[in-house]
């Protein structure tokens, strides 16, 4: 393929990365797959590695060309002096190569201030750099009862990346993995900073870190000194007005700083032995800490008791909502062997015939530990399932983890296409959530705003959709609040006969072999349209992890 300007630079920017060992992984498979498609790209490779050899041979050159007979200290003057300016000769002669090379020739006959505009350097600039923007420090690995502050610039969800700035909690408990290998306890009202992979700031609250030997040197800075890890168990908290207690559990910490005069204080702390540091920075020593701080398995213990106990919550509504009259349909996906193929109705109404037949999918842990749920990975699996007559009104939810989105669609069920009232409930490629309806008029559709976004990836995510044929409303919620209504058209009922779970039929411009790349925990249908505050209800109830009943940002 012919090259532009803008990919040669490309190009050049990446063989520059490539011979100061700074090409990332995703950088080195594009620079390979550039290389492997294009014969222009291999000879200008070819061509900057010939060039680059050359450039490396003649500094060598000419730093043997010194007389060592003047002397050991006239070679070291003479290396101190010309080593400097390698670098920036290589760039220089590099630019020239590729100007003359690579640009076109009126370009510089019409242009002649163009040459010496691009060989210009800034010496306050590094040519390369050292690492990529935008690097993960740390990982949220487990949380309890996390709430944000208001102000809180970023929020973070179990399993999100971390990178340089700030981090303002409210109350609960977390645990970040520094990417050195430093774990991290956050306990209660905390407000933090990430400075790099091995070190944080800490404003105020409470924290605890275990730091392996391949993290020693973990560091902490506080108001007014910084705790240095020597590899240790240890904790600190930092008050409102600015004192500070550290307490080591295990192994040894130093700390140093200046109290309010400007006088160093310097310390180390062995285990057993806490430190209390006053507001103007003086040291002395604490029998015991004022509190005690949570270690991971004490996040441990309490993630298991809160998963125990919203679990016994929702098993409890859980019943109620089987026997409901309004419940025609209930998938709770619990208690199967892992071989069932059979997907229980809890409701039993119909003397079974509302169990659905499992095919292809596999068993797996559902939204909380020890639960049950559906993996649909392949395309050809699914869950038959049949509800006989027809609604006039009908509400649809689901808990829905969407791993993927591959295909044009991820659905969540369609029955049989050409019954009047047939329906396809999908989520788009978008990630709209989308009900389309075989009406009279032909098929019509009714699209959410965007509900599953790249954040929302992986994770489970509850989805609820109502059709009200009687006062012709669509109405889709999401995480338990209103998300999109719109006016109904024709559509005069819904059917859901010969109805199929995570995977789709022949609907007009659907492929009729798409199954769900995701899982699904919960499904339930009602034959009436649900109004929000029974949505939030179900949603809070089966949530996996307590919900912060403010109103959150990113939630629409």
């Amino acid at each position: 393929m012919n090259l532009s300007d803008e990919q040669i630079l490309e190009i050049y920017e990446l063989f520059d990365r490539l011979v100061e060992n700074n090409l990332s992984s995703d950088q080195k498979k594009k620079l390979e797959r550039i290389l492997a498609e294009s014969d222009d790209a291999t000879k200008i490779y070819v061509s900057f590695m010939d060039m680059h050899a050359s450039l490396c041979h003649y500094a060598q050159e000419s730093l043997s060309d010194i007389d060592t007979e003047e002397g050991n200290k006239r070679e070291s003057k003479i290396i101190e002096l010309f080593l400097p300016w390698i670098p920036l000769a290589a760039v220089l002669l590099f630019g020239v190569y590729i100007f003359f090379s690579y640009k076109p020739f009126s370009l510089m006959t019409e242009q002649p201030d163009l040459l010496a505009t691009h060989l210009s350097v800034d010496e306050d600039q590094p040519v390369y750099v050292s690492e990529e923007e935008n690097e993960a420090l740390a990982v949220l690995t487990n949380a309890v009862g996390l709430r944000w502050n208001e102000d809180a610039s970023r929020k973070f969800d179990v399993g999100a990346p971390i990178f340089t700035g700030s981090w303002k909690m409210k109350k609960g408990v977390a645990q970040v993995e520094f990417m050195q290998g430093a774990t991290v306890i956050f306990e209660g009202s905390v407000h933090a900073e990430f400075v790099n992979s091995n070190a944080a700031i800490l404003h105020k609250g409470k924290i605890r870190a275990h730091v392996p030997k391949v993290a020693v040197g973990f560091s902490v800075d506080l108001p007014r000194g910084k705790v240095i890890d020597l590899g240790t168990d240890f904790g600190i908290h930092v008050h409102e007005d600015g004192s500070a207690e550290v307490y080591v559990y295990r192994g040894k910490v130093k700390y140093q700083g200046n109290d309010i005069t400007g006088r160093e204080v310097t310390c180390e702390l062995s285990g057993g032995a806490a430190l209390y540091l006053d507001k103007e920075g003086t040291a002395s020593l604490l029998d015991m800490p004022t509190g005690n701080y949570l270690g991971s398995s004490d996040l441990a213990i309490r993630s298991i008791e809160q998963a125990q106990r919203r679990m016994t919550d929702w098993l409890q509504f859980s019943q109620k909502l089987s026997a409901d009259p309004q419940t025609i349909l209930h998938y709770v996906f619990d208690n199967h062997d892992s071989w069932a193929r059979i997907l229980r109705d809890e409701t039993q109404k119909r003397g079974g015939s509302g169990n659905g037949a499992v095919i292809g999918c596999k068993w797996t842990e559902g939204r909380w530990p020890g639960k049950g749920a559906l993996q649909f990975s392949k395309n050809n699996d699914r869950v038959c399932l049949n509800v006989p007559n027809p609604l006039t009104s009908v509400t649809m939810c689901a808990w829905v983890k969407v791993d993927r989105m591959s295909n044009p669609v991820a659905p969540i069920m369609f029955t049989r296409p050409h019954m009047p009232g047939a329906v396809g409930w999908s989520l788009n490629r978008n990630g709209q959530l989308v009900l389309a309806v075989n009406a009279p008029s032909g098929l019509e559709k009714y699209s959410s705003p965007v509900a599953i976004t790249q954040e929302r990836m992986g994770k489970w995510v509850h989805l609820a959709t109502s059709f009200d044929a009687n006062k012709k409303w669509v109405s889709h919620f999401v995480n338990g609040r209103s998300f999109s209504r719109e006016k109904i058209g024709f559509a005069d009922q819904i059917s859901l006969k010969k109805g199929l779970l995570g995977h789709t039929q022949a609907f007009r411009g659907y492929n009729p072999n798409v199954a769900l790349e995701g899982s699904i925990d919960e499904f339930v249908i009602f034959n009436s349209a649900w109004t929000e505050e029974q949505i939030r209800e179900l949603y809070e109830v089966g949530a996996p992890v307590d919900i912060d009943f403010e109103l959150d940002a990113r939630l629409p």
